[in-house]
């Protein structure tokens, strides 16, 4: 199984191997990632053996397709009996809809007849040094902790760091509340109420959110370990960014896989005052806060004339065919739809002329 990043897409791809090793019982499942998202599958019990691949960015095309001859190679020798790529690049854009989890479970070829909850295991001392951590800061002495994911590595949102902290100085203002803004990045300490996150590692805060009241994200991978079986599902405010290319709204992921949505609340168009006032309303009262606050995140479909132009870079009509079979079983014919898919076509030759000739000045 190939699922090399990031680390919300591993999340939903733990689906795929339990569902792999439901369909193949007894096998012997080996599963190729990139060595900064390892971690997610560790102590995994449905993956038996981890193949870390090195030195292939995101979005380098080229040399994933030379890895997915060298594991197509593998399997005609012999080497193993099946193979199931699930990352989200090359002819697997063909399973986007809307929706980054339906695109990783659409490229497994077989029915999803699991539950699609994120497998994520903890250690004992994992779980233990977030009790650690909890007892530090006396995270049981707030009515409200905030957890603060504001360095997304997905592009779901614009948040600052900046932004994050003036929205934490203005929160932990109001009732008994502590915020931790939890990013891989450090932070210099700003007292009691506004807490360093970044000690904790990525699957810690998963654990973490037990210890929470609230998740203020941007649906990238700290929101999705709060999905997980390791977590803590929370009520949450998801700050995005619509113009994002690969947009991954939470309300429509869980409307995709039925889960209710009461507890979300989505902001596009919002500011730091418009943040703090949406998150002292739900600290409050959430569903009021919902029927004040909550934005509707608009269907576009600008990502299928990238996809378009993707594919046709690689000659693979075929995938474009299935990209329009997936999102009209989604979205019906939806005229939208096939005006990117026509501009994708359209603007193919001169996008291409105009990457090639980019490409050669850079190099020069």
């Amino acid at each position: 199984m190939v699922q090399l990043y990031s680390n919300g897409d591993c999340l939903y791809a733990t689906t795929v191997a339990r569902q792999i090793k439901k369909d193949f019982e007894g096998c012997h499942l080996v599963w190729a990632v990139a060595s900064f998202c390892k971690s997610i599958i560790a102590n995994n019990p449905y993956v038996d053996e981890v193949l870390v691949v090195e030195n292939l960015i995101k979005s380098d095309v080229v040399n994933f397709r030379k890895l997915k001859r060298l594991f197509a190679e593998q399997k005609r020798r012999g080497d193993f009996d099946e193979l199931f790529i699930t990352q989200n690049m090359d002819t697997n854009q063909a399973f986007y809809d809307g929706c980054i989890r339906s695109n990783i479970l659409k490229a497994y070829p077989f029915r999803i007849s699991v539950p699609v909850m994120p497998v994520l295991r903890l250690t004992e001392d994992e779980i233990q040094a977030v009790e650690e951590f909890a007892v530090k800061h006396k995270l049981r002495d707030y009515k409200h902790v905030i957890l603060f994911e504001y360095a997304p590595q997905s592009g779901q949102s614009k948040i600052t760091v900046k932004f994050a902290l003036r929205v934490a100085e203005q929160i932990v203002k109001y009732g008994n509340t502590a915020i931790i803004l939890s990013s891989g990045n450090k932070l210099k300490d700003f007292g009691n109420h506004i807490i360093d996150g970044s000690v904790l590692s990525f699957r810690e805060t998963a654990a973490l959110t037990h210890h929470c009241t609230l998740l203020l994200g941007c649906s990238s991978g700290i929101t999705w370990a709060s999905t997980s079986e390791a977590g803590k599902w929370l009520p949450t405010i998801q700050l995005l960014n619509p113009e994002t290319k690969w947009i991954n709204p939470v309300s429509r992921d869980f409307k995709r896989f039925d889960i209710g949505t009461e507890e979300v609340i989505e902001l596009i168009e919002f500011d730091e005052e418009k943040t703090v006032a949406c998150l002292r309303s739900a600290m409050e009262n959430f569903q009021a806060a919902k029927a004040s606050f909550n934005q509707l995140v608009p269907l576009s479909f600008r990502t299928t004339r990238s996809i378009v132009y993707n594919l046709l870079c690689y000659f693979e009509l075929g995938a474009i065919k299935e990209h329009i079979k997936a999102n009209r079983l989604v979205y019906g014919n939806n005229v939208s739809f096939y005006m990117q898919v026509f501009c994708g076509f359209l603007t193919f030759p001169f996008k291409l002329v105009y990457n090639i000739v980019t490409k050669k000045i850079i190099r020069q």
